[in-house]
């Protein structure tokens, strides 16, 4: 007997172990092998030299294969290849890691090296594409790119190394110049009408000569005497004016590169190039509202644009929530701009809101009228490309002051209303035909289709009532009645409480009737109305 259980223990570890030795080894599997994860297939000019990890930063890797030859070389390479990664999850795949996956890129690499060439500076900005024979021409390419905005050299490209990437890659953005924008001295101005419009000088006046003067300023209204004189001043110094922020929306990447001497860049064609609009396409998501004669004037695009890109069958073919393809002339590169701006305007406070809980939001009661002010604003703009994107007052000086309405607003949800029965074929709507007012809608359905009662209410009336046969009254909490006629059987009694979408009656032929049918009726204050204009499916 125990020997028995001495051999069973030693079976039971013995199978443990080879469990944890499995185990272990599939764990090793899991990670050499591409096995129900997704994982990266490496390219050099389309040609797949292997596959790894997600997590592998393949441009990292391949510039440190680029590295080596060079060092092995002991020289400057110039190498003309293109790599890239695809997304893959094919399983049982087997995954370099970074050491093999760089050996392997060597060896490609190897076969994409030319002799001779130029040293060079490219500039890579998306898909573009341009070779500058020092540091010096690519500040000048990019300075020139923002000069029509920025004349006065407010700002100037400053080349630096890219946060987060290995050495060699640099980057260059846009930085203040006070010496040459005379940045402080601008800020003291206020700017007036569109895009980047310039400072007025007249601003620029000493403290000592607003004490001394009893002068008007056109955008710090009119000067009083010493005390205005003084609060101007302090509203100019709380103004943000003139440019106040400048750089390149898309990443600019520079690395050192060897290229053949005609394939050097010309500065003048490559800001042209890069500051030409091309069409590309991108995404809009239709919201509540949205016609295509406003998203293509808000796209700087056509209607007939967006109809032939998405294949609608006319300009009226959108629905909310609708993806729409839509071709936007933008350039390579662009520049936003943020911007300080002064002006006047009237304007009026926001109403003062008391609510009414008895009251349904619909209704409303203007308790004061407001008045129109009239201010000076300091506004803080943004333009990618000349377009404005956002807008946001800063500072403001009340000249004349805005007294705001008062307004009371019922906060109740008013009740819904729905079609009253599931299905059916609309056969007549409401209006005069015959020489007499239809006062309803009619569905024609088989006898027996469930009627619901289309609002929640009170059963008003419930009984055989001459031309309308067997029909249902409900009276609902917003005032507002419905009818249901011609129905074969009633559900309901008077007196009886209601839900919306609850059975009421069963569809019939009843009363003055040309065929099986449901008749809709809603009357607001007495009166019938267009029922289509309030049920809401």
């Amino acid at each position: 007997m125990k020997n028995g259980t001495f051999s069973k223990k030693i079976l039971v570890r013995a199978a443990a172990a080879a469990s944890l030795l499995l185990l272990l080894l599939g764990v090793s599997a899991f990670r050499e092998y591409g096995i129900g994860q997704e994982y990266q297939r490496v390219l050099i000019d389309g040609q797949a030299i292997g596959c790894t990890s997600a997590g592998v930063d393949v441009k990292d890797v391949v510039l440190a294969a680029r590295r080596e030859l060079a060092a092995e070389a002991d020289e400057r390479l110039r190498m003309d290849y293109e790599w890239s990664v695809e997304a893959a999850d094919e399983p049982f795949v087997r995954l370099l890691g970074t050491e093999e996956l760089k050996e392997s890129l060597k060896a490609i690499l190897t076969e994409k090296i030319i002799s001779g060439g130029e040293q060079a500076y490219t500039v890579a900005i998306g898909s573009y594409r341009g070779n500058f024979a020092s540091l010096d021409e690519v500040e000048q390419f990019l300075n020139q790119v923002k000069a029509e905005t920025d004349g006065d050299g407010a700002f100037t490209t400053e080349v630096s190394p890219l946060d987060g990437h290995i050495s060699g890659i640099l980057t260059a953005g846009l930085t203040e110049n006070r010496e040459a924008s005379g940045k402080e001295a601008e800020n003291d101005a206020a700017v007036f009408g569109g895009p980047y419009a310039g400072a007025l000088s007249d601003m620029a006046v000493t403290w000592d000569g607003l004490l001394a003067e009893e002068a008007s300023s056109p955008s710090a209204g009119v000067f009083l005497g010493t005390a205005d004189a003084l609060e101007g001043v302090w509203a100019m110094e709380e103004y943000q004016a003139g440019i106040l922020d400048m750089e390149f929306v898309e990443c600019v990447e520079i690395y050192e590169n060897y290229v053949a001497e005609d394939e050097l860049t010309n500065i003048g064609e490559a800001v042209a190039e890069v500051t030409k609009e091309k069409e590309s396409n991108k995404i809009y998501v239709v919201e509540s509202g949205d016609c295509l004669s406003v998203i293509a004037m808000d796209n700087n695009t056509s209607v007939s644009s967006i109809v032939a890109l998405n294949g609608l069958s006319n300009a009226d073919a959108i629905r909310e929530g609708q993806e729409l393809i839509i071709a936007v002339p933008e350039p390579d590169l662009k520049l936003r701009v943020t911007v300080g701006e002064v002006y006047e305007e009237d304007y009026e406070e926001e109403p003062v809101i008391i609510e009414n809980d008895s009251w349904y939001t619909t209704r409303e009661v203007v308790l004061e009228e407001g008045t129109v002010g009239h201010r000076e604003r300091n506004d803080v703009v943004v333009y990618e490309n000349g377009m404005e994107i956002s807008r946001e007052l800063v500072n403001q000086r009340v000249m004349s002051e805005s007294q705001a309405a008062v307004i009371e607003r019922g906060t109740v949800i008013p009740p819904t209303y729905v079609k009253p029965i599931s299905g059916g074929h609309f056969t007549s709507g409401f209006g005069y035909r015959w020489g007499r007012l239809h006062k309803g809608v009619d569905w024609g359905c088989p006898v027996g289709t469930t009627v619901y009662a289309s609002c929640g209410g009170t059963v008003i009336q419930a009984s055989y009532n001459g031309g309308y046969g067997n029909n249902v009254v409900i009276s609902h909490p917003d005032g507002r009645m419905t009818r249901y006629a011609h129905n074969s059987k009633l559900l309901v009694s008077v007196g009886q409480t209601v839900e919306q979408g609850e059975p009421i009656a069963l569809s019939g032929n009843t009363g003055r009737s040309t065929g099986p049918h449901v008749h809709f009726e809603i009357y607001i204050d007495g009166v019938a109305v267009n029922p289509l204009k309030y049920i809401s499916n």
